[in-house]
């Protein structure tokens, strides 16, 4: 009797500690609702914190619902990464498929075939994917550089990324322990990078959906981004896609 009340007490003391801390293992009923601890140590405490973030990036009512609910499948894997952490790369493996059928049902799969057989030579060349879908949409302009904020960043990013180098060599040097970040010694208006950030997302977003394709490690909570530029791309695919349609 009492080797089964100790088995019960270490049983739920087991679930206790579960409970607080769960990381990788198999979820319970019990645990299956709590935090994953490791999204404390990057300031996120509470499932709002996920929700306001993700909240933000929609999908227009010109989306069709089946692609609206394969993206909000992603955004919902991000805010449940409040449970499981290893769910925010999990939504940005979803994104990349709803990417790419998203271009499929926008587009057509028939033109696309038309637009793979342009770019082939004496039957070498693309083959249909993410790849070749990405650029029919840099190539007629469905999207733009100066569709994505980060483009619009890019002189204030370069000042930032000058400005942290030279901290850097001042702490160097001077052997400092820490230097306060001025905002007003970073003058972006020095700046006029040349950065074609359409054809960075044609080569990007490819690769990196591959690298999840067949198989990763990776492991990080830093996708937002990708939900940003992907819910663009859709956005604006779409309706630019449906404007060309009118004006026929």
């Amino acid at each position: 009797m009492n080797n089964d009340l100790e088995l019960i007490k270490d049983q739920q003391q087991h679930a206790t500690s579960k409970l607080v801390y769960p990381t990788d293992c198999l979820r319970t009923p019990i645990n299956m609702g709590a935090a994953d601890v490791r999204n404390h140590y990057f300031g996120v405490t509470s499932v709002e914190t996920l929700f306001n973030e993700i909240e933000l990036f929609k999908l227009d009512s010109k989306v069709p619902e089946e692609i609206t609910t394969q993206y909000d499948t992603a955004r919902n894997l991000y805010l449940y990464a409040f449970h499981v952490y290893r769910f925010y790369n999990i939504a940005q493996q979803q994104l990349y498929s709803v990417l790419e059928l998203s271009i499929k049902e926008c587009i057509g799969e028939e033109e696309l075939k038309r637009y793979i057989k342009s770019k082939q030579r004496n039957g070498r060349g693309p083959r249909a994917g993410l790849s070749i879908y990405m650029q029919y949409l840099k190539d007629r302009r469905l999207i733009v550089n100066s569709d994505f904020p980060m483009w619009h960043n890019r002189n204030k990013l370069e000042a930032e990324n000058v400005y942290r180098k030279k901290i850097s060599k001042i702490m160097e040097d001077q052997n400092l322990q820490e230097y306060e970040w001025d905002d007003s010694e970073i003058d972006e208006s020095q700046y006029d990078v040349k950065w074609d950030y359409v054809a960075m997302l044609c080569k990007t977003l490819p690769g990196i959906r591959n690298s999840f394709a067949h198989g990763s490690k990776s492991l990080y909570n830093d996708v937002l981004c990708y939900f940003q530029d992907i819910s663009i791309i859709i956005n604006n695919m779409y309706q630019r896609n449906a404007d060309k349609g009118s004006n026929k």
